[in-house]
């Protein structure tokens, strides 16, 4: 099968045989954090003159021969990819080499492999760069093996017969299997992709805090049934039941669904701005985020630790302000900085020359769009402590929750 987009929208080009059967299927996925290596397009992928972060996962191989289908799980949700695989090494600067995936596989695509060969698979983000969590499964007659697999629970993958109990829900009237008591590590979004459903069984899941009664199929259902591309909101510490069906009917054959957890929070572009401490209104920090090289720059307007003599001419302004400024690279959520002091200028002059002297450290750790803390170390001074902050203006929130409200990596729940 092979899937395009469009505007948007995931067109089916070819399909693949209904009901067709895997004996074996892999979720791969890593992380995209801003420091990979960019190139043009590789083939088959979005095409343009734009620099593309990539990886090279490097090894990848699968233990039986034959035709696999290759998924990209978040193109639809997160950072989207395309992945291509090498009969041999990777040279970015002849991306053609090697290349066993003419096309690239941008959404879902079949392709043959053959047992105990090293591929090596690739995977670049698709037309623009974002930060955050990719995944792809792979699905055949064999396990695939690569430094990128990861472990998900058994529950998400299977296979429905007709010994299995039957249901009426809002799932249709099928049979059903019911894993649990399970709980979440982590509150909050969870992304859900059917993996089989053109490949094998269309699969539709719903999410129980108390074990499933067939004969009153929506008490203590959390949300609504999953069906494709869908979102759940779960609770660390509360017990989960999940039940599978297949969609509409009873159908007898595989079933692959991923559920990924939501992504831990990154600091991201959108955090650019002022921050305060409601406490001390009136001194507070601007920060600025530069996502190509993950670092970030930050000012922190605020005042001498005494008050200075009220009889000494001040000149422009308040004799008691002081400011200092802090630079590092972050990563995930939290930012490490070097503080810096400028000192020896005068009011909009370039004479006498500043002088730059680094003096104590910063770390700066977000916990979600609007809040975060700042911790210093003053250095000399012997001055250390945390400030709370909340952004002065919500303006950039919403562009904020966008670009994390995304799935991380799938793995255990």
């Amino acid at each position: 099968m092979k899937l395009r987009k469009l505007s948007g929208i995931v067109v089916l080009v070819m399909l693949m045989a209904p009901g067709m059967a895997f004996a074996a299927n892999a979720v791969l996925s890593g992380i995209f954090d801003g420091t990979e290596p960019k190139t043009i397009p590789l083939p088959g992928t979005c095409g343009g003159s734009n620099q593309l972060a990539y990886q090279n996962t490097g090894a990848f191989s699968v233990t039986a021969s034959g035709t696999y289908t290759v998924f990209d799980v978040f193109n639809l949700s997160g950072v989207d990819i395309s992945a291509l695989i090498y009969t041999g090494p990777f040279d970015p600067a002849n991306p053609q080499n090697n290349l066993l995936t003419e096309d690239g596989i941008d959404v879902f695509e079949p392709v043959d492999l053959i047992a105990g060969v090293s591929y090596t698979l690739v995977v670049q983000q698709w037309c623009q760069n974002k930060e955050g969590a990719w995944a792809l499964t792979v699905s055949g007659p064999g396990t695939a093996n690569s430094a990128s697999l990861v472990a998900v629970p058994e529950m998400t993958d299977g296979l429905f017969t007709s010994a299995d109990p039957v249901a009426s829900t809002d799932c249709g009237n099928s049979q059903f299997q019911q894993s649990g008591p399970m709980q979440v590590a982590m509150s909050g979004t969870y992304y859900y992709t059917d993996i089989s459903v053109e490949t094998a069984v269309d699969v539709c899941l719903q999410v129980y805090s108390a074990p499933f009664d067939p004969a009153n199929p929506n008490a203590n259902r959390v949300g609504s049934p999953l069906d494709d591309f869908a979102t759940i909101e779960l609770e660390a510490g509360q017990d989960y039941y999940f039940v599978a069906q297949p969609f509409a009917q009873e159908t007898n054959g595989d079933f692959f669904y991923v559920l990924a957890p939501p992504a831990p929070f990154r600091i991201n572009k959108a955090l650019a701005g002022a921050w305060f401490d409601f406490a001390t209104s009136g001194q507070g920090f601007f920060i600025d985020v530069y996502e190509n090289s993950n670092q970030m720059f930050l000012a922190w307007f605020t005042f001498d630790l005494t008050r200075p003599d009220p009889g000494v001419p001040s000149g422009i302004g308040e004799p008691g302000h002081r400011w200092m400024t802090a630079l590092g690279n972050y990563s995930g959520n939290v930012a490490n900085l070097d503080i810096y002091w400028a000192e020896g200028m005068v009011f909009n002059s370039p004479v006498p020359a500043v002088t730059q002297t680094a003096d104590g450290t910063m770390t700066v750790e977000f916990t979600a769009c609007g809040e975060g803390e700042v911790r210093y170390d003053l250095g000399t001074s012997g001055e250390s402590g945390t400030v709370p902050v909340t952004t002065l203006a919500a303006d950039n929130t919403e562009l904020c929750n966008s670009m994390v409200d995304v799935p991380g990596m799938p793995g255990p729940l």
